[in-house]
């Protein structure tokens, strides 16, 4: 009733309307003569305000009589004009230059990001680099919220089809693990550049999401203890000058339904305090017996601006969800992957609902020392819980008629108190060297455990019979759990880090950086053979980076960067487990087309994870420090727009992880488990953009997943390389968009293909067990714009 009361409210506001208006126009030009588009026009203390279009044009309606025209960007010098306007006055303003600068506030993750925009020349300023993505020595991708809006996702759980060499190893509509290049990147998830090592369990809705940015590769600028495949960060929806009143509705199969509000603009008539809010709801059922979700967040931003040269924000969201089984699990009979019945309920409608929340509040400092010198400072506090009983798939018996099921509990928790300080800038040694430096202090405070319990020990305690299944358990039997398993690691550090990328003759680059972390890791008791133990590690970790500028179109790079992690465990004898050390040797090229509406990103890489820890066969509990994982591949990513109705969003990417070393030798060779050696996705969309059908669009795609492995040293690897099979999903969509209102209908999995989004080979049953891929199903959803 609360989202029912804030819409009626939204809506009042926006059919205020006092006189008769004029109309002013004008086309905003850089200092060079080029159209600047997306960049923020609005009127002093009022609440008109408008970005410019794609070839720098804007309008503004509004009341007669005197007012002050502010033209403002992160990359340009604010400007302001002195205009009258008269009533149903139509006041042409003609060309209007800016002059560029350096100055990259929140505005750039807002304003600078129109509706229909694929494209993003630079990373959002919570990575650190400023320079334009052809000039680092990285692949880099950035998705913008219109590809998430074209392909209908509710979530960043939907995620990985939108870059290339990103596995969704595990999760539902909780929590999930990714794979990038073949490593794990579960912690390499940043949210506004923080966050980093922690376990999100709740994922951000697509309504809070700005833009999407893929880092592959360590990334030294960010975090050193983080592994070596790669990151991803979220960009939330920041405060705003332009005034934002939108309205999102949303249903579909397993009756999905769902609804959100986006508010933005400014909350004092001088224009320095801004805002933006965010908030939405969504629940639905899932394609199996009793599946049932439920998500709600609110993400609040406030954002004042002491001056021309320094701003504050304060940004806070909160995320909680609730669902009868994350993910569905299935298990092969005699090799059949669908005998299971599609639907059937492994868990119990008995057990209360897993929960997961996720708590984000930040504060962000920025204060331009100079015109070409900027200090950044930002703090924040995450916490992130994950409670909750079920059924799990365990195993099948003999006979192949009965499913085996663990009742188990999971308390779990996690928190990061994380403070960056950053300073930026450029001077020149000559007429042809340009440095551009960046330098920061990075400090962590972080805690993870869980308190879990379970029948594993006793599998034929809550059978399933296939033919015959009961449910509705009594709720003692489902309270019956084994004695506890409580364990707690902690992780603090200090980092760092500094950076040349040095210009010279606006042909070459050269990135040269450092980075030296100072990690402690502790644990509480955890077992006999792992006892409490706080051990610390100091790493100095290089990045080397060049880039040659072919023109400005294309540029080349090559790339040699470091990362290290802590890992738990005992060595026999005495000694912990030293941190894992990963590098990655990349090179690469990058194409802009268009006008920079299409990009086209190709890299091929090796990356090396040492120290892995490894089973000690001789000492069951114990653990040695042999393994090596080493993955080579090749990536290809195209974004943007083919012309001014195509777009593409479409990738490919090949990974050989293998374990490379390991005190066992017989798993040398084994394919890194959950990888996948190939993957590609396409995305395709048509747009009318005039004519009696402006504004129609037709799109489809597809994702391929080719075979990954499903095993791992020390569990089930005995048998050798086992792989689940491949699978390709058809996509298809039909939409319709006016400058206030868009309706999109998505349609996925159009052949109702049967897939296993993620599994296990399980040597003691023969069987794959996976979790099931979801069925046909549809999404309509639409934004109403005020």
């Amino acid at each position: 009733m609360k989202y029912l009361y804030l819409t009626t409210l939204c809506l009042l506001f926006s059919l205020i309307a006092l006189g008769q208006k004029g109309t002013i126009s004008g086309k905003i030009l850089s200092n060079k003569g080029e159209a600047v588009p997306f960049i923020s026009v609005l009127l002093k203390n009022t609440r008109v305000g408008n970005a410019t279009d794609e070839s720098g044009h804007f309008t503004l309606s509004t009341k007669p009589g005197k007012y002050t025209l502010i033209i403002r960007g992160s990359a340009y010098n604010q400007v302001e004009k002195q205009v009258e306007i008269l009533a149903n006055q139509i006041l042409e303003l003609g060309d209007i230059t800016v002059e560029e600068n350096n100055k990259l506030l929140d505005e750039v993750a807002v304003t600078a990001d129109r509706a229909d925009k694929y494209v993003v020349s630079k990373p959002s300023e919570s990575l650190r680099l400023k320079a334009d993505l052809r000039e680092i020595p990285q692949s880099i991708n950035i998705a913008t919220k219109q590809t998430l809006l074209d392909m209908g996702m509710l979530s960043k759980g939907e995620i990985a089809r939108i870059s290339s060499g990103i596995t969704k190893s595990y999760g539902g509509n909780l929590d999930m693990t990714l794979q990038i290049r073949g490593t794990n990147a579960t912690y390499g998830t940043y949210r506004n550049g923080v966050g980093g090592p922690i376990w999100w369990n709740a994922q951000e809705d697509a309504a809070m999401i700005e833009k999407i940015e893929f880092v592959k590769g360590p990334a030294g600028f960010m975090l050193a203890n983080s592994e070596p495949g790669g990151l991803v960060n979220t960009v939330t929806k920041q405060a705003t000058h332009e005034r934002i009143v939108q309205v999102g509705f949303g249903m579909g199969s397993y009756n999905l339904m769902r609804t959100n509000v986006d508010l933005g603009g400014d909350l004092s008539r001088d224009g320095k305090l801004s805002c933006r809010f965010n908030a939405g709801i969504q629940q639905n059922n899932e394609f199996y017996q009793f599946g049932a979700f439920k998500r709600q967040f609110i993400a609040p931003v406030l954002k004042y601006e002491l001056n021309d040269k320094t701003s504050i924000t304060l940004e806070h969201n909160y995320v909680k969800a609730q669902a009868q089984e994350n993910t569905h699990s299935s298990i092969s009979i005699n090799g059949d992957m669908w005998a299971l019945p599609q639907n059937l309920a492994i868990n119990d409608p008995n057990h209360d609902k897993f929960w997961g929340e996720d708590v984000y509040t930040r504060v962000h400092l920025v204060h331009k020392l100079a015109p070409k010198w900027t200090l950044n400072a930002q703090a924040a506090y995450m916490t992130t819980n994950w409670d909750g009983t079920t059924l799990n798939l365990a195993g099948i018996s003999p006979t192949k008629d009965t499913l085996y099921r663990a009742n188990s509990m999971s308390n779990w928790f996690g928190q990061l108190t994380n403070m960056q300080l950053f300073l930026d800038g450029k001077f020149n040694t000559g007429a042809k060297a340009e440095h551009s430096i960046l330098a920061g202090l990075d400090f962590g405070d972080g805690s993870e455990g869980s308190t879990s319990g379970g029948t594993w020990g006793d599998l034929t305690r809550f059978p399933l019979v296939i033919n015959n299944p009961t449910y509705y358990l009594s709720k003692d039997s489902l309270s019956y759990l084994t004695d506890p398993y409580v364990w707690r690691a902690t992780n603090r550090w200090m980092a760092v880090y500094v950076q040349d990328h040095l210009k010279l003759f606006d042909k070459l680059i050269l990135t040269l950086a450092g980075r030296f972390t100072d990690l402690t890791t502790g644990q509480d008791w955890n077992s006999a053979n792992d006892p409490a133990y706080e051990v610390v590690d100091k790493k100095f970790t290089p990045r080397l980076g060049i880039t040659y500028l072919l023109n400005k179109n294309v540029s080349f790079y090559a790339l040699h960067d470091e990362s290290f992690v802590s890992q738990r465990g005992a060595i026999f004898g005495g000694g912990r487990l030293p941190a894992l050390t990963g590098s990655n040797n990349e090179i690469g090229a990058k194409i802009s087309l268009f006008d920079n509406q299409l990009i086209i990103n190709a890299s091929r890489y090796d990356i090396k994870k040492n120290n892995v820890g490894t089973a000690d066969l001789l000492h069951d509990g114990f653990y040695i420090k042999t393994g090596q994982i080493r993955s080579r591949g090749f990536d290809f990513d195209v974004m943007g727009k083919l012309n001014k109705n195509i777009s593409i969003t479409a990738n490919y990417s090949y990974c050989d992880a293998r374990i490379t070393k390991d005190a066992d030798s017989t798993v040398i060779g084994l394919y890194n488990g959950g990888t996948a050696r190939n993957l590609a996705n396409v995305w395709l969309k048509y747009q009318f953009t005039e004519g009696t059908l402006k504004g129609l669009s037709f799109g489809g795609g597809l994702q391929h997943t080719g075979q990954r492995s499903g095993v791992q040293p020390g569990w089930n690897a005995m048998e050798g390389n086992k792989f689940l099979p491949a699978y390709t999903l058809y996509d298809a969509a039909i939409s319709y968009q006016t400058e206030k209102f868009s309706i999109g209908l998505n349609v996925y999995n159009l052949s109702n293909t049967r897939y296993a989004a993620n599994g296990w080979w399980y040597p003691e049953f023969k069987e794959w067990m996976f979790d099931a891929g979801v069925p046909r199903n549809f999404r309509l959803q639409t934004l109403i714009k005020f």
